[in-house]
């Protein structure tokens, strides 16, 4: 039987994951933390695979069931969604520079801030990172290419300025896992 809004909405976990159907292969997965995640199975070269659709509340049934009867189509024609889906979010990824993402970071983040703030902090990724890194494709960008400007800044005795610059750095990949540019960070916490 096909889900409905209501059904989805008010479906409360249980002590063990477990699916409801929608049909065509499609199912939304509740987790005992509450989580709900559409997915859907499907066969492709004689194997069975799942797909990812999208967490629930953000994907809604309707687009849910919208994304499944596109990934029915690509394998209609041949195509394997998963692999399709992985091969948009490279070429996605590799548009993005270091800067363009922390510039978006900035401007995330620019509501919790003073304009005044605001400005220091576009500022020292400006002075301090954009002219060694920032026209680099964030998802190649490796610990030792965000480490070689703060190591830079650190040189020059300006201590401080290097810790936030780190801070900074940490914030903007973290940033870039979140909305899914890249799939981890390379970046870790400095152990004290």
């Amino acid at each position: 039987m096909a889900l409905t809004d209501i059904k989805v909405r008010t479906t409360k976990p249980s002590d063990k994951p477990f699916k409801l159907t929608d049909g065509q292969g499609m199912h939304l997965l509740i987790n005992p933390n509450g989580s709900k995640y559409w997915r859907l199975q499907y066969r492709f070269d004689g194997k069975q695979k799942i797909l990812a659709l999208g967490v629930y509340p953000t994907v809604t049934l309707g687009e849910a069931r919208r994304k499944r009867d596109e990934a029915k189509k690509l394998v209609s024609v041949g195509i394997d969604p998963s692999e399709k889906k992985k091969s948009d979010k490279i070429e996605q990824s590799e548009a993005f520079t270091f800067e363009a993402i922390a510039r978006d970071w900035h401007t995330a983040c620019n509501r919790r801030w003073s304009p005044s703030h605001s400005e220091r902090v576009l500022k020292s990724l400006e002075d301090n990172l954009f002219s060694s890194i920032g026209k680099r494709k964030i998802v190649e960008l490796k610990t030792k290419d965000l480490l070689v400007p703060i190591k830079v800044v650190e040189a020059s005795g300006r201590l401080e300025v290097a810790a936030r610059l780190q801070q900074r750095t940490t914030a903007i990949m973290r940033y870039a896992v979140q909305n899914g540019l890249i799939d981890y960070t390379p970046v870790t916490c400095p152990q004290d």
